[in-house]
């Protein structure tokens, strides 16, 4: 299926060739790097979306790109069989990428709960769970004395107060909210177990994950194979089918469009 995510992907990447190998840029008179005749400016740098944190990796791969661009000019590759290919190619498939994306960006519009709720209710089958799943919250520390203490408090103050003291008072615990994980992948074997059993109770005993490492396990829900979560639950899972299946019918007769359109110029 199309998806917003796979598109932006293949532009990116074809983009950055088309980058690589483009043509020498004309001078600018603010520029934050230069090799050659091509210069990387600072509304460049922006265009990227690349945070402060990566700003100098950013710059460092440009000059690095553009070293190797100019290295391959002195070595005749641009004037090669295979780079003329490669580059037809890269500007087909950005042209390509380019319409596909503003297409479907233009054909999806905001959706409805009422029309997400009818569409989960006719395709229920659809996101039945495909095996057993939890839904848990687990609380980590590296004694067990420290573990101990907070099962116990779990037991008489509940999940959520337990773990704000703890918070508050600043002792040391990690914590893992609203983990979503098949029974069959999850890592660690004890945990594994623990909700491999038949009634798993809401609070786990004090189980010991590896050398000095414990968790208390607070399971939220469990399903088993062909149980069908709430609309709430999985409302974001139902969007995000329901628009791909919207994009795809938007993409397929686009290019019915197409064939019916440029049946004259088509040869097989």
């Amino acid at each position: 299926m199309l998806t917003k995510l796979k598109i932006n992907r293949i532009l990116y990447f074809i983009v950055l060739l088309f980058l690589v190998i483009s043509c020498a840029q004309k001078e600018e008179k603010n520029y934050v790097a230069k090799v050659g005749d091509s210069f990387l400016t600072e509304e460049m740098i922006e265009a990227s979306n690349n945070s402060s944190r990566f700003r100098e990796e950013f710059i460092r791969n440009w000059i690095e790109s553009e070293l190797i661009y100019l290295d391959a000019q002195k070595k005749g590759v641009l004037t090669t069989d295979e780079f003329e290919k490669i580059y037809k190619e890269a500007k087909v498939e950005i042209a390509k990428s380019l319409v596909i994306k503003n297409m479907i960006a233009d054909s999806v519009v905001s959706v409805s709960d009422e029309i997400l709720e009818e569409f989960y209710v006719h395709n229920s089958r659809e996101f039945q769970i495909s095996a057993p799943k939890v839904i848990y919250n687990q609380a980590i520390f590296k004694s067990k004395t420290d573990a101990l203490k907070f099962r116990k408090m779990v037991l008489h103050d509940g999940w959520n107060k337990t773990v704000n003291f703890y918070s508050q008072k600043g002792i040391a615990f990690s914590l893992k909210m609203n983990k979503k994980d098949f029974v069959v992948g999850i890592a660690n074997e004890k945990v594994r177990d623990y909700f491999s059993s038949e009634n798993p109770k809401k609070y786990s005993a004090v189980l010991e994950l590896s050398k000095n490492v414990y968790c208390v396990l607070d399971l939220v829900k469990k399903y088993m194979k062909h149980d069908l979560p709430e609309f709430e639950e999985i409302k974001d899972e139902i969007e995000d089918k329901y628009i791909s299946i919207r994009r795809n019918a938007v993409y397929n007769n686009y290019l019915k469009k197409l064939f019916s359109e440029h049946s004259s110029e088509i040869e097989r």
